[in-house]
């Protein structure tokens, strides 16, 4: 299973950082979680366009984790080449019909004509995609949001948050994986409600007993060398702060 990290900032201008996005590759499955601003352009200097993604999964409905889609299915009508592969949609309960507004929002521009979308709302569950054993639990932020654990046949394992605060659901999902991909957007005196900080993360990283983690969705205000310092204070595994496609190979 190959990750890449496509945005590691917000929805606040940046030069150097998309807002959240992480592309998992796995048996020839190309699949993005979250899909912030930006998320396209990066997809191209992977070589990969909207034809390739094969599926989405959304933690939840905020702008920052999920407004390139509005491009990436405008793309996908392009009449001189339009995407022909269904696209599957993994997401909370109440996802279809947000995204069924978001349609009639734009009109019959984004309703696809060569092609289907199929939207799947996971709860607390496990389901398995193309191989791929994915279990979804509630996090703390909105009641949309849901963290995803992503584990392959031989047992690899990924962990990635979205936004939430601290909570058990994300310890659960973390428990032993082979890397835990956790928002971190503000230094711990400057905690925002419904997200981490960097001693939080450790905590939270260092009960789950994750192998690695990397802390991602850096407000402009984090120094991130105070956020290594603080975070690894509490964290003893390998730690990695995020960059915009920054690669890990599980």
């Amino acid at each position: 299973m190959k990750v890449t990290i496509m945005g590691s900032g917000t929805m606040v201008p940046s030069n150097d950082r998309n807002s959240s996005g992480v592309l998992i590759e796995h048996d020839g499955i190309h699949s993005m979680l979250d899909f912030g601003y930006g998320t396209l352009r990066h997809l191209l200097k992977l070589g990969l366009t909207y034809h390739d993604i094969d599926r989405v999964y959304f933690t939840h409905n905020h702008p920052d984790h999920m407004c390139d889609l509005v491009p990436f299915l405008f793309a996908s009508r392009y009449h001189a080449d339009p995407r022909k592969k269904d696209l599957e949609i993994v997401a909370a309960p109440g996802f279809k019909e947000y995204f069924n507004t978001l349609m009639q929002a734009y009109k019959r521009w984004l309703i696809p004509s060569t092609y289907q979308v199929q939207i799947m709302e996971q709860d607390e569950e496990t389901r398995t995609y193309d191989g791929l054993s994915v279990t979804s639990k509630k996090v703390k932020h909105i009641d949309m949001s849901r963290g995803y654990r992503f584990q392959t046949a031989e047992g690899k394992s990924l962990a990635v948050s979205g936004d939430t605060d601290y909570c058990e659901g994300m310890i659960e999902l973390g428990k032993e994986a082979d890397l835990m991909i956790l928002e971190c957007s503000s230094p711990d005196n400057m905690k925002l409600p419904g997200h981490l900080t960097p001693t939080e993360c450790g905590k939270l990283a260092e009960e789950a007993g994750c192998r690695k983690l990397c802390l991602t969705h850096f407000y402009p205000v984090c120094d991130l060398e105070d956020v290594r310092a603080t975070c690894h204070a509490v964290y003893t595994g390998e730690l990695f702060l995020a960059e915009d496609l920054m690669e890990f190979n599980i």
